[in-house]
């Protein structure tokens, strides 16, 4: 072996181990190699990113109890990233997605490390860790590095010893990552954005001798995605301003690890937000308590999370606002959207074709199948779950969002509601034919009737109290925006979604009808068929069908853009085209949008913060 001479040292770069602390993998060289090993002193500033996924964006397990009841072999209750599980759960019955998908019987599915208390340290070849690898597959295992924070420990060979003790404490970046909570969400939708966030914001300057520069990702001119100097025009907005290098200098001596949070998106945001919210406190402090000037988070968020974001904020749910720097919103639902209405009553559109499930890039299918294709599979759901109403449009949505049309298309006289979205349409009568929840489709599982809820947990009266619950947190968070708040979301001609409802009358004689208040829907089946096909009877005693009409307004395919996603209060907004609601993130407007609001919300923190010397 040839003799290296000092001049060729060995320069290393700390990582993030698994406890959140910076270490770096140093290994032994035989005697006759003369080069000395120097180690890069860290950044000692460091900002957490913290990703919101939206509803069914999380991975949930049974309660030991529910696994029981249903006689499941494993406590899987929800897994989005297991498409296999998710095919079998198609044709489920209306009971099967209640006792599955129930509030009350389920938790995220948490990745855990073996932890040697005797040693005190974390061993990545422990029970624990095996157990928990093999269930958090959806990140996998030959994950690569994906920036010098996330990155494999140095394997032992034969020649070269690590002078960490152990094999057992050597992570490898999907285990790493996995620590992260990148396995507690859906990887499929959300992976792309993750690895992006990590590899870009961790990777921003370099050193050329003494002169510091702006690293080719962000500024290199042969690079289209490259951000410093594109003008924002591009992915969505014409009248923001381009990054300068100069925004990227100012922050690119931080570190910027990217963690992901699920959470129970079945419950209410509001309740989540109060359990998440030491979860980030801790997080922080952990930061703080190993060394790093950590002042906040960033929150970046998708669909529903950005409800969760801003009920973290709020003073009566999360109250964590003053740890919070700023945050990014995706394709945000603010004040609701008219599809969950549509969907409780006729279930998700599309949801069943045999062909969903091939498209793998299309997560939404995924999502779709197993909340159901009939307005029975998804109340099911829905109905017992305060986090699925809280999509409900609030008063903020508007008036008249609900209407009547004739065979013609013309607008009858009902455009509700007035005032109140609660009262005149969501806890209406059951045979007030425009209200939006069928008390028979509640409890197919029939838990009242077994005893295994009371009637204040299931059931109409049940269903009524999470309503109205519901709509009192949206109406708390309307004015709960951070001031450092971007967003993104779509407005395309090609992914329609519903801004107003509307139902057309396609058989029966509607202007010798009176008025549609006044008309009754017919008993059972021969009412509503789920499908969004209704039997009414009006005051007068003629017989109509009405039809719920496509949606028409350029969106995500969800949310639609009037009414919902422009009320965001943000900085800049960037309307856009190209994806639908859940692969937005895919998107590479989207994916530019992302950092652009990151790095100008570290760029808004304090002055004093970032000119003060680590």
């Amino acid at each position: 072996m040839t003799v290296q001479g000092e001049d060729q040292d060995i320069w290393l770069d700390f990582t993030l181990g698994v406890n959140q602390s910076a270490e770096v993998g140093v290994q032994t060289t035989p005697t006759d190699d003369k080069r000395r090993i120097r180690v890069r002193v860290p950044p000692g500033k460091l900002i957490p990113i913290v990703f919101f996924p939206g509803i069914m964006g999380s991975n949930l397990r049974l309660s030991k109890k529910r696994q029981a009841e249903i006689q499941r072999q494993d406590n899987r209750s929800w897994r989005p990233d297991d498409k296999g599980d998710a095919l079998k759960r198609r044709n489920a019955s209306a009971a099967e997605r209640q006792m599955r998908l129930d509030p009350d019987e389920v938790e995220v599915d948490h990745y855990e490390i073996s932890y040697d208390k005797d040693k005190d340290r974390f061993e990545s070849t422990g029970n624990a860790t095996q157990t928990s690898d093999s269930r958090h597959d959806n990140v996998p295992d030959n994950l690569a590095d994906v920036s010098k924070l996330l990155m494999s420990d140095p394997k032992l060979d034969n020649d070269h010893h690590p002078l960490t003790s152990g094999h057992e404490q050597h992570f490898s970046a999907a285990q790493k990552a996995r620590a992260r909570g990148w396995s507690e969400v859906m990887f499929g939708s959300y992976g792309k954005i993750l690895m992006l966030m990590e590899k870009q914001l961790n990777d921003m300057l370099k050193a050329d001798g003494a002169k510091v520069e702006v690293s080719a990702s962000w500024a290199s001119k042969g690079n289209a995605q490259a951000l410093v100097g594109r003008a924002p025009a591009s992915f969505g907005n014409s009248d923001a301003s381009a990054l300068a290098e100069v925004d990227i200098k100012k922050i690119g001596n931080c570190w910027y690890p990217v963690h992901a949070f699920g959470y129970n998106w079945l419950k209410s945001n509001g309740d989540e937000a109060q359990d998440i919210a030491p979860r980030i406190q801790k997080l922080i402090d952990t930061y703080n308590q190993n060394g790093f000037d950590c002042p906040g988070v960033i929150l970046v968020t998708h669909s529903m999370g950005g409800l969760l974001a801003r009920g973290l904020m709020h003073p009566d749910y999360g109250n964590l606002k003053d740890k919070v720097l700023g945050v990014v919103h995706g394709v945000m639902p603010t004040t609701g959207a008219a599809a969950a209405y549509k969907r409780l009553r006729a279930g998700f559109e599309g949801s069943n074709k045999t062909w969903w499930h091939f498209l793998d890039r299309i997560q939404g299918g995924i999502v779709k199948g197993v909340l159901g294709d009939n307005g029975e599979e998804v109340t099911a759901v829905l109905a017992n779950a305060p986090g699925g109403l809280e999509l409900l449009p609030n008063k903020v949505y508007g008036s008249g969002w609900l209407k009547v049309q004739d065979r013609q298309g013309n607008d009858l006289m009902l455009a509700l509601p007035k005032e109140d979205p609660a009262a005149e349409i969501y806890t209406q009568e059951p045979q007030k034919w425009w209200r939006v929840i069928n008390p028979e489709w509640i409890d197919p599982a029939k838990m009242g009737e077994r005893g295994m809820k009371g009637a204040e947990q299931v059931g109409p009266k049940a269903t009524k109290r999470r309503i109205i619950n519901a709509m009192e947190f949206s109406h708390a968070i309307q004015d709960t925006f951070h001031d450092e708040t971007y967003a993104h979301f779509g407005d395309d001609p090609a992914q329609l979604a519903w801004n107003d409802i509307v139902w057309k009358v396609t058989d029966g004689n509607a202007s010798a009808a009176g008025d549609p208040l006044s008309w009754t829907l017919l008993e059972g089946d021969k009412g509503d068929n789920a499908q969004g096909t209704i039997r009414v009877l009006s005051a007068n005693g003629i017989p109509l069908t009405l039809q719920l009409q496509p949606s028409n307004s350029a969106a995500d395919g969800t949310v639609p853009v009037e009414r919902s996603a422009d009320k965001v209060r943000a900085k800049v907004k960037f309307r856009q085209t190209g994806y639908d609601h859940q692969g937005s993130y895919d998107n590479e407007g989207a994916q530019a949008a992302t950092l652009y609001g990151v790095v100008k919300i570290a760029n808004a923190y304090k002055s004093e913060w970032w000119d003060k010397k680590d």
